[in-house]
């Protein structure tokens, strides 16, 4: 049975993979793999992979050949607008002089304010400027863009229009569209150019005249250094089971940091992250009340281009009213996913069988700017994974509004081949680096940092543990019956001796939550498994040394060295683990509430009678899954890999996320909506059996 769930576990991890992964490991010495490598077995890993996370281009509609162009017809107007045109005489001259067509009627609106001329306008503009683009006349295209833009603008905000305008006319969302394709073109231009840069002054040729405008990045983006834009329309998301996208005006954007940059936090920030933005170019108004209203320059209008962050502000002011932003959180995500090193398990796979390369990568990371309001939820993923794997939850979560506003995500990369208790005593010190530095002792004392939730997965979970108990020397006993003051060896490794084994819970966790995590060890650990463990996984020198060589110098004073020359992760997951015992007793943090998820995959009841199967999550039995003392506890009928993604168990994390919010009175709106939104996320039903 145990070989079986090994052989499961590697056709869902792809067993193609950990040859490929194995091989690269013995040509290269298993200590010097660069991540140009990684990547190359990634690509040949992704090949066929459909279900990988990621982005896939859209093939758009290409300028129009020599024989194209020779047959291309003029787009129709819409049916109100033929018919403005027959009113002012305009219909032949629209069909032979198109620009003279537009100019005239453009002056005639500006003589006769008024709906009908202003949306006539801007239609005749754009499509004059789509057909001017597939017939490759790029500057007229430009000038037909920014016409259309500036009249779909006017219909929308100049106030000497406020009395016609009509929401329910169907006009209405046409000239939305209108802006949003006419600026969506415009921005696609600037970005081949590489003119679209915060700070630069851009300035556009209408058909009569012309607007001039800054870009502006405000907000807690404002001081990054820009890579590369791109558009989110140009790109299908893969893998991602909800897409999360608003509507109003403005055009989503993905935002590709430069890497390297000397910017605050750049340590927390993986390479290449990817931002998601809203372009919303707003003319003069000629309402007073807009204390922000961009002023006038010589020789045409005045404009500013903001690229508005939509996980921070979802709405534009334009004179006195809350105009809502067109937004996209999830393809620039998905984006940066499609690197083939992420999307793939490569990454996982080499980071489990190779300490050396994780540890490159090892620490906590940030996809947003570190903010001191914020409640820190903290994911800790598990054995051959990476925080890759929480990109699902990650996206539905941080899509609700009340969690992005309150919460911030931080992800902890670390070695998964190495025993779960190493692995638990680097976090311990990351996480207290960044209490160091970001907050110092005695700064908001109980404040949102204070606050922290820690959610973990398999493995990931008994790490997430260990930062919340306190150790007392029940972990020290198993190891010797003398205390660790009267062991010889190097200084700095009898200091994470103590470190490791010697603890205490962190008090800035509020909330722990643990999904399919092995509390009591996991018969996946094997005779079989943790021989191919020893034989795959690779620990840094460093460390085997280290532990060996005290071992070898306090021989005598050493009643168990398991814990010590225990090889990998596989092997410290072994139900025979006497640690599990003392995580049991061990006694939670002051003022930890603690949450756990389970997966029971129904079994046949003859498999289970005969042996062949037992009720659990495939990797976890339900006996080892369930949590004694925890708060709250729900079965998931979800496999071991996918548990974590699964809708439901998203469903009551937010739920103790919103929980948790409520309690320190940070939920905005009256309590009934308050209360009404609590009762759609009520805990699910859970099966104890045995209790």
């Amino acid at each position: 049975m145990a070989l079986n769930q090994l052989l499961s576990c590697a056709r869902q991890r792809g067993l193609i993979l950990a040859v490929l992964c194995a091989a690269l490991l013995a040509t290269s010495g298993c200590r010097t793999i660069s991540v140009g490598t990684a990547r190359r077995v990634a690509t040949l890993a992704s090949l066929g992979k459909t279900d990988a996370i990621g982005t896939k281009p859209i093939r758009r509609v290409q300028r129009l050949g020599p024989v194209g162009r020779l047959f291309s017809k003029m787009p129709a107007p819409s049916d109100r607008t033929r018919q403005l045109l027959r009113r002012f005489v305009l219909d032949d001259q629209y069909r032979m002089e198109p620009d003279a067509a537009i100019l005239r009627l453009k002056t005639q609106a500006g003589i006769e304010p008024g709906l009908e001329l202003t949306h006539a306008v801007a239609e005749l503009a754009w499509r004059q400027g789509e057909w001017a683009s597939r017939l490759g006349q790029t500057q007229r295209a430009n000038r037909m863009y920014a016409t259309a833009l500036e009249s779909a603008y006017r219909f929308l905000f100049d106030p000497d229009l406020d009395l016609g305008r009509n929401a329910y006319d169907p006009q209405f969302r046409s000239i939305s569209d209108v802006y949003n394709k006419a600026l969506e073109a415009i921005l696609r231009d600037l970005i081949a150019d590489g003119q679209l840069v915060p700070g630069r002054r851009i300035i556009l040729q209408t058909i009569d005249s012309e607007i001039a405008f800054d870009i502006d990045l405000p907000g807690r983006w404002k001081n990054q250094a820009i890579e590369r834009f791109e558009i989110v329309s140009d790109f299908e998301v893969r893998g991602l089971a909800n897409q999360y996208h608003t509507f109003g005006l403005g055009v989503p954007l993905i935002a590709v940091r430069s890497s390297g940059t000397d910017q605050p936090l750049e340590e927390h920030y993986p390479p290449g992250l990817t931002l998601a933005l809203t372009a919303f170019l707003q003319l003069d108004s000629k309402d007073s009340r807009d204390p922000y209203a961009p002023k006038p320059a010589r020789g045409g209008e005045a404009a500013r281009l903001n690229l508005f962050d939509p996980l921070e502000q979802t709405w534009a002011q334009v004179g006195n009213r809350m105009v809502p932003l067109e937004s996209d959180i999830t393809t620039p995500m998905a984006r940066y996913l499609n690197d083939p090193l992420l999307n793939t398990n490569v990454f996982a796979t080499l980071a489990l069988i190779n300490a050396d390369f994780a540890n490159d990568f090892a620490g906590l990371y940030m996809l947003e700017p570190f903010d001191p309001n914020k409640i820190p939820v903290v994911m800790i993923h598990g054995l051959w994974s990476s925080p890759v794997t929480w990109l699902q939850m990650f996206n539905d979560l941080r899509a609700d509004r009340a969690i992005h506003q309150h919460c911030q995500f931080w992800f902890c990369l670390y070695p998964t081949g190495q025993p779960w208790w190493d692995s638990a005593q680097q976090i311990r010190e990351q996480l207290r680096e960044v209490r160091a530095k970001y907050a110092p002792a005695g700064t908001s004392p109980g404040g949102p940092l204070d606050q922290m939730v820690l959610v973990g997965h398999s493995m990931g979970g008994l790490v997430a543990r260990l930062q919340t108990i306190e150790s007392d020397d029940r972990f020290w006993t198993v190891i010797s019956e003398q205390a660790p003051e009267s062991f010889e060896g190097d200084p700095e490794v009898l200091t994470r001796l103590r470190d490791t084994f010697f603890f205490e819970p962190n008090p800035s966790v509020r909330h722990l939550i643990t999904i399919a995590t092995p509390h009591g060890g996991s018969d996946y650990a094997n005779d079989t498994t943790r021989w191919l463990g020893r034989k795959l996984i690779t620990l840094p020198s460093t460390f085997t040394d280290d532990w060996a060589s005290l071992v070898g110098r306090n021989r005598e004073r050493i009643v168990d060295d398991t814990p010590l020359t225990v090889s990998t992760s596989i092997d410290s997951l072994s139900p025979g683990n006497p640690f599990f015992e003392m995580l049991a007793n061990s006694p939670a943090g002051p003022g930890l509430t603690s949450h756990n998820i389970y997966g029971n995959v129904r079994n046949s009841r003859l498999a289970e009678q005969l042996g062949l199967a037992e009720a659990g999550d495939g990797v976890v039995t339900l006996a080892s899954a369930r949590l004694a003392d925890a708060e709250s506890e729900v079965e998931i009928g979800a496999e071991h890999n996918t548990i974590h993604q699964h809708p439901r168990t998203v469903l009551e994390v937010k739920r103790i996320l919103l929980e948790h919010l409520a309690s320190l009175n940070r939920l905005d709106g009256p309590p009934v909506v308050r209360q009404v939104s609590a009762s759609m996320l009520e805990p699910l039903p859970v099966v104890r059996e045995g209790k």
